[in-house]
C-alpha cells in the first residue's frame, strides 16, 4: 500500500522513523535537482539535500497542514540552496588571490563527475526559469508525474500546472532555438 505524503507525516510524528525515510525516497531526487538547478555541483547538491532533510525531520511538527508537506519540503530546499549560494559568494568575495590555495590538476577521477558542456548548458538555462516553472519541470521530467498528480502534490489547480510546463518549456525552446509550436 502507498501511503501519501500526509499519512507518512503523521506516522513520524507519532515515532516511525521509517515513514519518514519513505518521505526521503519519494522526494530526494527532486530536492537534489533544485540544488543542481541553482549551479551546485553534484557532491554540493548531494550535501544540500541532506541538510532538507534534516531540516524538514527537526521542523515536521511545525507543518499544519501535512497534506502540503511536498510544497513545504521544496520550500525548504529553495531556501537552504539560496542561503548555501550567499555562502559560497561571501567565500570568494573575502578570499583574495594572494591567500588563496595552490589548485591542483584535477584526477581523472574528478574529471569525470564534472557536468558535461550540454548539461551545463542546459542547467544555465534552467536557472534562468523562475522557481515555480523549475519545479514543475524537475517533478514532471526528473520524476515523470503527471501534471495531475504535481497539482495534487503541490495543493495547486491542474490549470496552473499546466501553464507553467507550457511557459518553461516555451522559454526553454527558445533558448536552445528549437521550433516554437510544434510540441
Amino acid at each position: 500500500m502507498a501511503w501519501s505524503d500526509a499519512e507518512l507525516v503523521q506516522r513520524t510524528l507519532a515515532g516511525d522513523r521509517e515513514a519518514f525515510s519513505k518521505l526521503v525516497e519519494r522526494h530526494r531526487r527532486a530536492v537534489f535537482a533544485v540544488a543542481l538547478q541553482r549551479g551546485f555541483q553534484p557532491a554540493e547538491a548531494d550535501d544540500l539535500a541532506q541538510e532538507v532533510f534534516v531540516k524538514a525531520y527537526k521542523g515536521l511538527g511545525a507543518l499544519q497542514q501535512p497534506e502540503a508537506f511536498a510544497r513545504w519540503l521544496y520550500g525548504i530546499a529553495g531556501h537552504v540552496a539560496a542561503d548555501a549560494a550567499r555562502a559560497r559568494r561571501r567565500r570568494r568575495e573575502g578570499v583574495g588571490l594572494e591567500s588563496a590555495p595552490e589548485v591542483e590538476a584535477p584526477d581523472d577521477d574528478l574529471v569525470h563527475l564534472e557536468l558535461d558542456r550540454d548539461s551545463a548548458e542546459v542547467l544555465h538555462a534552467l536557472r534562468e526559469l523562475p522557481e515555480d516553472q523549475r519545479l514543475v519541470l524537475t517533478l514532471r521530467y526528473l520524476e515523470n508525474l503527471t501534471p495531475k498528480e504535481i497539482a495534487e502534490r503541490l495543493g495547486e489547480p491542474r490549470g496552473t500546472i499546466r501553464s507553467r510546463l507550457h511557459h518553461a518549456l516555451g522559454y526553454l525552446q527558445v533558448a536552445f532555438g528549437l521550433k516554437v509550436g510544434a510540441r
